[in-house]
């Protein structure tokens, strides 16, 4: 694969070579031609030239970009201690690429997919909010409870069910796609890039964000949380703020693991993932796992399945596959017809008296295997290997389903991080007040279940992605970079001393969105 893929880039750059000295010649006569002085090496260098500024690897010739750190946002100083007297001196723009046709019909692709699953995700964490608030029966309002769980009980074997299934596929799924839109990290560890600064921007920008933002939002949710448990629960990812721990060791392990082939790198990932249920995790004092190191490990099968597994042209032939599809409605049909097998599987599940805790516990991989017996480990590792089966079929067929084309939605897929990190403190707030008036007699249980299960989910969805939630929330998100910006004079490089101009805004177009 190596071999073919720099033999392809090798009769490429000749072919672009070739170009653009044709381009670069002056249509002139033979005769006139002849009589041309200009020596042969310097229409050469010309053209080379040329190339090199279509390939955007040419050297940035002004003083503001320079292949080793920007010294200080001051002028002179060698400590930097006047940067905060001098004004920064503007970067010129960089040249927007331009994206083939192929490469616009896989971001469209990708977008509407994020988009469907962050609002997945938040409908999963509504119905979990919902089987917990409508199912706890206490001392003090048991008549009440138990006369509107009664209503609701033939109502909730389907609510079960719909949440398993949407937790089946939405989570690992946006995990894949994490690792499918960090394929430059790869590249990198390959060495396509011999850049540093390259890898070294990768490493800045995702670090200052990923840990930046996890330190934000976990500050948040242990306040709102656990403000009444000492000593203070940081080391416990609270909510959905594992996902960031998680996607910062990830990418920083390809760096590690990049230069391996991808059959072995699958095979490692695939063994830890299966062997990190055998090993104990510790808790902290609020019962939550310390750094959810259970879930990292087993979701980064997800992670490279993404990274390592789906190529780029492979998604390209799918979609081909789409466009030329005698009867498209086909693929909704398979889709769905999947879907409905595995939400009819947890319908029975639930049917045949099997406990929903442990099915949820099962799904979300974020604890240890039981040890009651000595063959009881064995036995939920080979289930763990069913449910990545189950994961990948479900996956698949959500994929399959996933409109092609470019519709209002398509550029809300761009704001996910945004709506991922923000949903619960609305799904929280809801859920508190709705505790308060849950067993009042003039609130009617079908409302109730209209609003939690379907109406919040969407408008909380939507909310989060809307223009001005993620503008004003952009501060939260990425905390370092609005440091950058607001106080330089704390740094002693510039923030983006080491960015570069390469293929970011089609690759990796994770420098604002951290799930990309």
């Amino acid at each position: 694969e190596f071999a073919r893929e720099a033999k392809s880039r090798s009769s490429e750059r000749a072919r672009l070579e070739r170009e653009c000295v044709r381009a670069r010649a002056p249509s002139v006569s033979p005769s006139a031609r002849a009589r041309d002085v200009t020596p042969p090496s310097s229409a050469m260098d010309g053209a080379l030239g040329f190339l090199s500024s279509l390939l955007g690897r040419g050297q940035e010739t002004t003083d503001t970009i320079t292949t080793r750190p920007v010294n200080t946002y001051g002028s002179d100083g060698s400590d930097g201690s006047d940067g905060a007297k001098t004004r920064r001196r503007a970067r010129p723009a960089a040249p927007k690429p331009t994206l083939s046709e192929e490469d616009e019909r896989r971001s469209t692709y990708i977008e509407n997919a994020k988009y469907l699953l962050i609002t997945c995700v938040v409908w999963v964490h509504a119905l979990d909010d919902f089987l917990a608030t409508a199912t706890i029966v206490n001392a003090e309002s048991a008549s009440v409870r138990r006369t509107k769980l009664d209503v609701m009980e033939p109502a909730l074997p389907w609510i079960r069910a719909l949440y398993l299934t949407l937790a089946t596929f939405s989570m690992p799924l946006f995990t894949a796609l994490a690792g499918f839109q960090s394929k430059s990290w790869l590249e990198i560890a390959r060495g396509y890039d011999a850049n540093a600064s390259v890898m070294l921007a990768r490493v800045q920008k995702s670090t200052s964000m990923l840990i930046g933002g996890w330190v934000f939002w976990q500050a948040l949710y242990v306040a709102v949380s656990y403000s009444d448990v000492s000593p203070l629960q940081w080391w416990s990812p609270v909510g959905v703020t594992w996902f960031l721990i998680a996607l910062w060791v990830w990418r920083n392990s390809v760096l590690l693991l990049g230069a391996l082939r991808d059959s072995t790198i699958y095979a490692i990932v695939c063994v830890l993932a299966i062997a990190v249920g055998f090993t104990d995790t510790p808790s902290t004092k609020n019962g939550l796992a310390f750094l959810d190191w259970q879930r990292v490990c087993a979701y980064a099968i997800y992670f490279y399945a993404g990274l390592v597994l789906v190529k780029r042209e492979h998604v390209d032939e799918i979609l081909r596959q789409f466009m030329h599809l005698s009867r498209p409605w086909m693929r909704f049909a398979a889709g769905y017809g999947v879907l409905g097998v595995v939400f009819g599987a947890f319908m029975l599940s639930d049917v045949l008296g099997e406990p929903f805790g442990e099915v949820q516990e099962w799904l979300l991989v974020v604890s240890p295997y039981g040890v009651t017996k000595w063959y009881h480990p064995i036995i939920e590792a080979l289930w763990r290997v069913v449910l990545y089966l189950v994961v990948a079929l479900a996956s698949v067929a959500f994929m399959s389903v996933v409109p092609t084309e470019e519709y209002f939605f398509t550029e809300l897929g761009s704001r996910t991080l945004t709506a991922y990190l923000l949903h619960r403190v609305f799904l929280t707030t809801y859920t508190d007040i709705t505790t308060k008036f849950w067993d009042d007699d003039d609130i009617d249980v079908a409302f109730q279940i209209t609003m939690g299960v379907f109406m919040l989910p969407l408008l909380v969805s939507q909310v989060c992605l809307t223009r001005a939630v993620t503008t004003f929330c952009a501060p939260l998100v990425d905390p370092a970079l609005r440091m950058a910006e607001t106080m330089p004079w704390i740094f002693h490089a510039r923030y983006d001393a080491y960015d570069t101009t390469e293929e970011e805004e089609i690759i990796d177009v994770a420098a604002r969105d951290g799930i990309e």
